[in-house]
């Protein structure tokens, strides 16, 4: 957020400031703080240092929410769009937050000394799902919202990433190498029926659910770059979107499921785009010196 001058040296200045800064946040919620209108928070270092921002779904207005010297990263947005857990590494280590949509009220959920990242409300808004190496490799655990009541869902050899609960909160799609390369898994709620859904010898990873449940998109290398392709939520029919020399990665649906965001190197450095669910009508959400990684839309229309 913007930094205020002292009141005390400066009130004309900082009640400007303020007022400006309010506007601003009102006009990314949708002009009257209607929670209603979706949003895409996500990641850059455009001030020297990996905060989360948030823009309208067009790329307009974006917002400064967390200004803060350690790195915060992996934005998730709880269901009813009132909420953000990220990772962040403010404390000289890696852990899961959570703060208002405005940025505001940040509480810490998990204090440990291993790397606690990546976060996945659950949507009930109930529970949280993360990565975790406190075994000493990466897997996947789930909490209540608060931070309490910790349990691991996989015990399998190697790393196990990026957690996405299914709509209806029966299914937790991941990524795992515990097979040699990485594949997308998927597993019920409570850790059984983990099941391998990509079945390539590319790599295959960061999946994410379309609002209906019925199609998961993710980031495949199989075609010797990185690209978007979705499939259906048990794996077959699976279809490349993007193909671009460049890195395409990180994809994120929209709420009414017809649109995609992802993040791109393809201008140079790392932008936002948007396409359309069939890999057309791709547009840029930002542009400009900065990186932008980790797009989460926001619920809402």
């Amino acid at each position: 957020m913007t930094k205020r001058p002292l009141w005390c040296l400066f009130a004309c200045t900082a009640v400007a400031t303020a007022i400006a800064g309010m506007i601003a946040l009102a006009a990314a919620c949708g002009g009257d703080g209607d929670q209603a209108k979706a949003r895409i928070a996500f990641v850059s270092d455009r001030d020297d240092n990996k905060d989360i921002y948030v823009m309208n779904s067009n790329g307009s207005h974006t917002v400064q929410l967390t200004d803060n010297p350690g790195a915060d990263d992996t934005p998730s947005w709880s269901r009813d769009g009132r909420r953000i857990a990220f990772s962040s590494h403010r404390d000289n280590n890696w852990d899961v937050y959570v703060m208002d949509g405005n940025g505001s009220d940040v509480q810490r959920l998990t204090d440990d000394d291993a790397v606690d990242v990546v976060p996945s409300w659950s949507p009930d808004g109930s529970e949280i799902a993360f990565q975790s190496n406190r075994t000493g490799t990466f897997q996947i655990y789930v909490m209540n919202s608060d931070g309490t009541a910790l349990r691991q869902l996989t015990n399998a050899p190697g790393d196990n990433w990026s957690p996405n609960w299914s709509p209806d909160g029966s299914r937790i799609t991941f990524y795992s190498n515990r097979d040699g390369n990485f594949e997308v898994y998927a597993m019920d709620a409570d850790g059984g029926g983990q099941l391998n859904l990509t079945n390539n010898p590319g790599s295959d990873a960061i999946p994410a659910w379309s609002p209906d449940g019925t199609l998961v998109a993710f980031e495949s290398k199989r075609d010797g770059n990185s690209e978007i392709y979705v499939m259906n939520a048990d794996g077959s029919s699976q279809v490349r979107l993007t193909n671009d020399p460049a890195m395409d990665g990180s994809p994120a649906w929209s709420p009414d499921g017809s649109r995609i965001a992802f993040s791109s190197d393809r201008e140079g450095n790392w932008q936002l785009f948007v396409m359309s669910t069939d890999g057309t009508n791709v547009t840029a959400l930002t542009r400009d010196p900065a990186s932008h990684w980790s797009p989460a839309w926001s619920p809402g229309k």
